[in-house]
């Protein structure tokens, strides 16, 4: 675990905690999550290192976790594609 006082002073967004939960329940991987939400493998990766996340991005990935919850009970993880919205969409 990193001891310095920068890591240690830095508070961990509430959005990370959410897809973290998401992650588990859907079983994607953080690459995959990235992919499907914003169309960045790196998304995720780069959040758990500390980046700052605008309030559009914001609502863009909680659509996402929400839409996939939503979708066929909850049972199949899926995001909107950018075209098609709630009808279109890509399985994992």
């Amino acid at each position: 675990m990193r001891t310095d006082p920068v890591f240690l002073s830095y508070r961990q967004d509430p959005l990370l905690g959410m897809i973290e939960r998401f992650l588990t329940e859907s079983g994607l991987s953080a690459t995959a999550f990235g992919v499907l939400a914003m169309k960045d493998p790196r998304f995720v990766h780069e959040m758990r290192a500390g980046r700052e996340v605008r309030r559009a991005t914001r609502l863009r990935v909680v659509a996402c976790m929400r839409d996939a919850r939503t979708r066929d009970g909850g049972t199949r993880p899926v995001c909107p594609t950018e075209h098609g919205g709630r009808d279109e969409a890509i399985e994992i």
